[in-house]
């Protein structure tokens, strides 16, 4: 199967490097997805707290950060900002007083749930025309290629 994709000024060795695929495509998505979150006054970055939060619940501010691929100065202003938007709320831990255990408010539950649904619509999307069993592959695919990476 050859599939073209729309013309675009790429060396011809990055047209067929993984590397620069998964990139490229990683750009679109992000930008697909800003553009679908602007109007709820959401972005891809601010996102990721969110869900991490509604998947998990209430964390340290250190455990958002270790699991998250985002850095302590980084999460510290994204935590700033959804704390200022109303969509998480900050208690001290009873463990450890110089801490804060984060959580969503109610306005942040639903900002999560806003963000998620248009993650799984952006992924629909990308995956327009494929299979149920080509969808499948590409997961493992580039489960392999994460790991494969990962090992470096």
């Amino acid at each position: 199967m050859d599939i073209k994709p729309k013309k675009v000024d790429t060396h011809p060795e990055a047209a067929i490097a993984p590397g620069y695929l998964v990139n490229h495509a990683a750009r679109l998505f992000n930008r697909g997805m800003d553009v679908a979150l602007r109007p709820h006054g959401l972005t891809l970055a601010l996102l990721g707290p969110l869900l991490l939060l509604s998947w998990k619940g209430a964390m340290l501010q250190r455990d958002l950060v270790r699991s998250s691929a985002v850095k302590q100065p980084a999460m510290a202003a994204l935590l700033d900002k959804l704390d200022a938007m109303g969509l998480i709320k900050r208690t001290a831990s009873m463990a450890d007083r110089r801490a804060a255990l984060v959580d969503l408010t109610d306005q942040g539950r639903e900002a999560a749930r806003i963000g998620g649904e248009a993650l799984v619509e952006a992924n629909q999307r990308g995956l327009d025309g494929f299979s149920a069993e080509d969808a499948a592959h590409l997961v493992l695919l580039l489960q392999r290629l994460v790991a494969n990476f990962e090992r470096e």
